[in-house]
C-alpha cells in the first residue's frame, strides 16, 4: 500500500544522552527487519489469532527511515537490523546492537507512519487513531510506545538510569486531567503507561480486575498528552 510522501529528517547518526526507555519484548518498539528483498520498519501486534508482522505502508519516510536507522545499527557495530524507538516528539532513537547500552539519534519524522493491516488490507494501522475513543476504552491497536511511570501520590514521572544510578524526572507540571484518567482506569498503587509516537496515552490492566502476569494484561486508551505540560523536547546531546 502506497501513502502519502510524509517528511523524515534523517541525521548523521550521533549519541543520545536523553531520555531512553523500553518494556521488555519485542512487542512495544518499532523493528527494522528484512522484508521483500530490503529492510524495513515493522511492528509486531499481539493479537488472540497471534502475533502479527505489520509492515509500514510504503511512503518515502519509511524508506529514508529504515535507510537511517540501518545506517545508526551499523555505526554501533551491528548488521542493520533490529529494534528502534520513535518518542512522541518523532526523534527517531536506536540503541546499539551489541548491548552496550549506546543510543543514536537517527532522525526526525515529522509527521506518522502507517501500518498494513494484516487483518484488513484497506484499513492501515493508525496509532494515532482515538478519535472515537473515551478514556478506559479497550485499545484494539498495537501496543507501541514509550513507558513512563505515575506513582503511588498520583505523580507522573520518568526513570531515569545512568552511570550515577537513577532518579525520578518530573515532567514540567502534572497533568491533573490526564493523571485523572489514568486514575479511572486504575485507582490505586503504582501505574506504568505508554506514549505513543502520536502523544496517544496508554496502560494495561488485569482482565476482569483478576491478578494476572502482566503479559495477558489488556492495553486500555488513556488520553493524549498536553504538549504544554508534557516533558519538553530534547536533543539529547551530553
Amino acid at each position: 500500500m502506497k501513502v502519502k510522501a510524509n517528511a523524515f529528517h534523517s541525521f548523521e547518526p550521533r549519541p543520545w544522552y536523553g531520555r531512553y526507555s523500553r518494556i521488555p519484548g519485542d512487542s512495544s518498539v518499532f523493528h527494522l527487519t528484512y522484508l521483500g528483498g530490503r529492510m524495513w520498519p515493522v511492528i509486531y501486534w499481539e493479537t488472540e489469532e497471534g502475533t502479527a508482522t505489520c509492515a509500514a505502508c510504503q511512503c518515502d519516510a519509511a524508506a529514508h527511515l529504515a535507510n537511517a536507522v540501518e545506517r545508526a545499527k551499523r555505526k554501533s557495530g551491528g548488521s542493520g537490523g533490529g529494534s528502534f524507538m520513535i518518542n512522541e516528539y518523532g526523534q527517531v532513537l536506536v540503541p546499539a546492537s551489541d548491548g552496550s547500552g549506546r543510543r543514536y539519534l537517527a532522525g526526525e519524522l515529522q509527521d506518522q507512519l502507517l501500518f498494513e493491516n494484516p487483518f484488513d488490507e484497506d484499513e492501515p494501522i493508525d496509532l494515532g487513531c482515538c478519535d472515537y475513543l473515551q478514556p478506559g476504552d479497550p485499545w484494539k491497536l498495537p501496543y507501541v510506545g514509550f513507558p513512563f511511570n505515575l506513582n503511588r501520590r498520583s505523580q507522573i514521572y520518568y526513570y531515569c538510569v545512568d552511570d550515577e544510578g537513577g532518579q525520578s524526572i518530573y515532567p514540567r507540571q502534572q497533568d491533573r486531567g490526564l493523571i485523572h484518567a489514568l486514575r479511572g482506569i486504575r485507582r490505586t498503587g503504582a501505574v506504568r503507561f505508554i506514549v505513543n509516537p502520536c502523544g496517544v496515552v496508554l496502560t494495561k490492566c488485569p482482565v476482569e480486575a483478576q491478578w494476572t502476569p502482566e503479559e495477558s494484561w489488556q492495553p486500555f486508551y488513556v488520553g493524549r498528552i498536553n504538549i504544554n505540560t508534557w516533558f519538553p523536547k530534547e536533543d539529547g546531546r551530553a
